[in-house]
């Protein structure tokens, strides 16, 4: 190859590095139905999570462009500089990370004081182990763990349509006791995704420490339209109280989460357990859950926080059956705050509501919105976290920002579990010593 063209093949990679590393760095406003937006996370949220692999990948090009003889041209030369601008911004943007879970932990000790972690069980205490292996980083989807059996595909419902199945991730080494239970959701806009793809940091760490995990699908629009969405999410919840014990959990004990569409579902889901007219056919199941945790959610469909017409006509089109004029009882009855006085503080789960300063498609704003809704109008806890420099969606693989994440939210999550035994009477499952397996 001559030097010439492998000039301009630097160039060219030396633009896409320096994409990735811009939009990583620089935040724009989030617009949830800007193509801008997409396109900007497109590079935005590579650059952030996928840093350590491109900062290699980089190197290597670089190296071999170099031996190929780019730096006897004047292209080869721009493009040589343009990866040196890239590398160091990448390194930026990894270097951002670091800081994620002092940033969740000091809310948390804002919440209930610096010694909150005294109130883990300390027959689960050995459950918590550091996520953080920076060898993952290089294989950022690389999510099966030794520890966790993957059990796919199981219909939630009967006559399950496609997109009505869950996965189980079950801890290979049997618990002494019942075990505390996570059901995901994932997003998409309601539109897109599957289980399996979202939140699997989270989903493999908690699994492989003593939970029992569950991954749900729900019908998708356009084929479907609201309030299908949360009535499949509460016909998982059924089936997942239904079923845990036969998985070894505790179907007393159910923690909610998902990001996006599905932070969206999740908060919906748990400020309206058990109202029948959202469950239609299974009145009587129990789809109460005993904790929330919504990352980067879309909260506002009413426009309450910000009026935003493009949204709605994208609703109107895609999700609803109609417009807001028509179906004005549905679009309130989806709307999350609509139901923030609805439930009393007996029965009122914990939020955890985490959202990235930097998402690119639902506005930082929204989120302090909604978080100022629950704690003015909702009787529970609440706990409200920004993520500094995070994108939308920085947990869906092994990055420093998601596997800091998720050491804090195990945290979270077993202080929760131990809040909850204590006011129950029951004991916590203790942890096996097994338990404690690198990852």
């Amino acid at each position: 190859m001559s030097p010439s063209i492998t000039s301009w093949i630097v160039v060219l990679f030396g633009v896409f590095g320096t994409l990735f590393a811009l939009c990583a760095l620089v935040p724009i406003p989030g617009n949830t139905t800007s193509r801008f937006s997409m396109w900007h996370l497109g590079f935005g949220l590579p650059g952030s999570e996928l840093s350590t692999l491109l900062i290699t990948i980089g190197v290597a090009l670089a190296l071999a462009g170099w031996s190929l003889g780019a730096g006897t041209t004047l292209p080869g030369r721009v493009g040589l500089a343009l990866h040196a601008v890239a590398l160091l911004g990448l390194a930026l943007a990894l270097w951002r990370g670091r800081g994620a879970r002092e940033v969740i932990e000091a809310a948390f000790r804002a919440a209930w004081g610096p010694a909150y972690e005294q109130e883990i069980a300390p027959s689960r205490r050995p459950l918590l182990e550091r996520k953080l292996q920076a060898g993952r980083w290089w294989q950022p989807f690389a999510f099966r763990h030794p520890a966790v059996d993957w059990q796919r595909h199981l219909p939630y419902v009967a006559d399950a349509h496609p997109q009505q199945y869950l996965d189980v991730l079950v801890p290979r080494e049997p618990a002494p006791g019942p075990m505390p239970v996570l059901l995901n959701i994932h997003g998409g806009g309601w539109m897109i995704g599957r289980k399996g793809t979202q939140a699997m940091p989270l989903l493999m760490h908690m699994a492989s420490h003593g939970w029992l995990v569950l991954d749900a699908d729900y019908r998708l629009s356009p084929g479907v339209r609201m309030p299908a969405h949360i009535v499949d999410v509460k016909h998982a919840i059924a089936w997942t109280r239904e079923h845990a014990g036969d998985y070894g959990g505790d179907p007393r004990f159910i923690v909610i989460t998902g990001g996006s569409a599905g932070g969206h579902l999740v908060a919906l889901a748990a400020l309206t357990g058990n109202q029948p007219q959202l469950q239609p056919g299974f009145e009587g199941a129990d789809t109460s859950v005993q904790v929330v945790v919504p990352f980067y959610g879309k909260y506002d469909l009413l426009g309450e926080y910000q009026p935003d017409p493009a949204f709605a006509d994208f609703m109107a089109k895609n999700l609803m059956p109609g417009s807001r004029q028509a179906h004005d009882a549905l679009w309130r009855s989806m709307h999350p705050a609509s139901h923030l006085s609805s439930i009393d503080a007996q029965r009122a789960p914990p939020f955890l509501v985490l959202h990235g300063t930097h998402d690119q498609l639902i506005p930082l704003a929204e989120a302090r919105w909604f978080a100022g809704e629950l704690r003015r109008r909702y009787a529970g806890e609440v706990v409200y976290v920004e993520l500094p420099y995070a994108h939308h969606a920085w947990d869906l693989s092994h990055s420093l920002r998601a596997d800091l994440t998720v050491e804090a939210l195990q945290h979270y999550l077993e202080l929760q579990y131990a809040r909850w035994c204590r006011r129950h009477g029951f004991e916590p499952t203790p942890a096996l010593v097994r338990a404690q397996s690198t990852q």
